[in-house]
């Protein structure tokens, strides 16, 4: 692999490094255990076994990254008293890992739409306990609340306690 060649590989691993790491930073901002570095380090992770793929021609490598981040997202899940806590985590490092799978093969605004629909997806969290009736008034900004003094967004779980 000449010189050119691998700083492509380098431009991908910055791109994947991004975009794990925007999402990372949305789970770090709601103290999640799997933030920022986590993110990162799945999406560079996953583009550069699919580089290696992409290079060397072996077709099995993305299968391999499936499997292999389903393993971890296994690890990721418990069952407590009852209800299931990670099964979002879980479902996020999966969809990082395709996003720098994609990034691997040259798939550049498929990868970064994905970054966003997976970033939007998880900021909806307190508009989806609203409308399943866990919240009792709709989320808003700051600025349009009638009472500040307030702040129940983070009643979720997996947090990281100061």
């Amino acid at each position: 692999m000449g010189f050119a060649e691998q700083l492509e590989v380098v431009g991908k691993m910055l791109l994947a490094a991004f975009c794990g790491g925007f999402i990372g930073w949305q789970r770090d901002r709601h103290r999640y255990v799997a933030g920022l570095r986590t993110m990162a380090l799945v999406a560079i992770g996953a583009m550069l076994f699919t580089a290696i793929n992409d290079h060397y021609g072996q077709d099995r490598v993305t299968s391999t990254i499936v499997t292999g981040i389903g393993f971890l997202g296994a690890g990721i899940i418990f069952r407590d008293a009852g209800t299931v806590r990670g099964i979002t985590t879980a479902a996020t490092v999966w969809a990082v890992a395709a996003i720098g799978v994609a990034i691997g093969i040259e798939f550049y605004l498929v990868a970064l739409v994905g970054t966003v629909l997976v970033f939007v997806i998880l900021e909806m969290r307190p508009f989806t306990e609203y409308l399943a009736g866990r919240r009792r008034e709709l989320p808003l900004p700051n600025a349009l609340r009638r009472n500040q003094d307030e702040d129940d967004e983070d009643l979720g779980t997996n947090r990281i306690d100061e």
